[in-house]
């Protein structure tokens, strides 16, 4: 069960877009509700107080937590977030996409990159919470897409939602309307991660795999967060392959849960 719920504060726009879908979760999932900032111990007072503003501000009945660090904010940040794996950190985003991340930087990459665990991303078009009870957990076919499917449905139980399977399939690649065929994928997934319950699942149409989501999500209102793996690319590897979670995140109008899976030991 999430006994937390955590929102890191940068005092940008941006970072305090997440305060309303981390609130809401919070309330669904009956844990405590934190927002956090990473300051320099001189400027620890300072941060104390306008964090407390932010909350007092945003009426979400946050508690507020100053980490002092003389480092860098993304490892300091990074160190908290492992403190528990019982956590939900729902992050504020550019999600500005590969160019932006080489000029700007960005920490909602870092953690996504670097942490291992499931974030919740809050993008620019996501900023209130959904209605939607529908969880949608995209995959593509390859075994590293499945890592998010456990760790969707254990957020899904947490705060009342159910989870829906969705594989976007290039017009190209589909049968001739053959419905069984398509599915079939989704259906094994279904058999093998959620034994014995009533799972339901969607194959989507499109070459773009981004738009296909996007759409998907507007058009069923049912549907309240997507998440999916991502293989946590930097640089020119992103300029070459960009990143679809994230560029999901910059357009979806729903939260997305993004999981970097660790690589496995030999």
């Amino acid at each position: 069960m999430i006994e937390r719920v955590v929102v890191p504060i940068d005092f940008s726009p941006e970072s305090e877009r997440a305060i309303p879908t981390a609130a809401a979760l919070a309330r669904a999932a009956n844990a405590a509700f934190e927002l956090i900032t990473v300051a320099e111990p001189l400027n620890r007072d300072e941060a104390q107080l306008e964090l407390s503003r932010i909350a007092r501000d945003s009426a979400s009945g946050a508690e507020v937590r100053v980490i002092e660090s003389g480092g860098p904010a993304e490892a300091a940040l990074l160190a908290d977030l492992h403190r528990t794996e019982r956590s939900l950190w729902c992050v504020g985003t550019h999600a500005r996409g590969a160019v932006g991340e080489l000029v700007f930087g960005s920490v909602s990459e870092e953690l996504v990159r670097d942490s291992h665990v499931p974030v919740l991303l809050v993008g620019p078009h996501a900023g209130e919470p959904q209605t939607g009870k529908v969880l949608a957990v995209a995959v593509d076919g390859t075994p590293e897409s499945e890592a998010i499917i456990t760790v969707a449905d254990e957020l899904a139980n947490d705060v009342g939602m159910t989870v829906r399977l969705l594989q976007v399939i290039e017009p190209d690649a589909a049968t001739g309307g053959s419905d069984s065929f398509e599915t079939a994928h989704l259906a094994r997934l279904s058999a093998r991660y959620f034994s014995g319950r009533d799972v339901d699942y969607d194959v989507l149409h499109g070459k773009d795999v981004v738009k296909a989501l996007t759409e998907y999500a507007s058009l069923q209102p049912e549907v309240g967060m997507i998440a999916l793996a991502t293989r946590g690319l930097t640089g020119g590897a992103r300029l070459l392959h960009g990143s679809t979670a994230f560029e999901l995140a910059h357009d979806a109008s729903d939260p997305v849960l993004v999981l970097h899976p660790a690589e496995p030991t030999a």
